[in-house]
């Protein structure tokens, strides 16, 4: 990872929803932000499990970063690695190309697989 890129710490919280679809809540300096915390340019987003997360048995598998616009392909431009046992995951965008990512969190939970629903990454041409 080179030094140019800045890092946004993310928390994450996760809870089972009656539906048993699991529920991602984002948060950076304690205040809740949407979309997963959009990763911008040159940016190493590290998103950590929180406390009541763990508790619950809950750590990081991985990531499925797709490209939302086929014309538009940036899916590539993107890296993750999960670390500390599964309670963090780091993505990084090189932001070589504009365009659209799905960036989906994979997780599992005593055994069970569970996705975060798709925080959209915009990479946005450089004016």
């Amino acid at each position: 990872m080179n030094n140019t890129q800045e890092q946004i710490h993310f928390t994450v919280n996760i809870a089972l929803g009656s539906d048993n679809e699991a529920n991602f809540t984002y948060s950076v300096d304690g205040k809740e932000v949407t979309g997963g915390g959009v990763v911008r340019t040159e940016t190493a987003g590290i998103y950590s499990l929180d406390e009541a997360t763990l508790a619950k048995g809950f750590l990081f598998t991985g990531a499925t970063i797709t490209d939302v616009d086929k014309e538009a392909p940036c899916a590539q431009d993107f890296s993750f690695k999960v670390s500390d046992n599964g309670r963090k995951i780091t993505v990084i965008d090189t932001d070589e190309n504009p365009g659209t990512a799905c960036l989906v969190f994979n997780v599992e939970c005593n055994g069970n697989p569970y996705t975060s629903t798709d925080p959209q990454v915009i990479n946005e041409e450089e004016n």
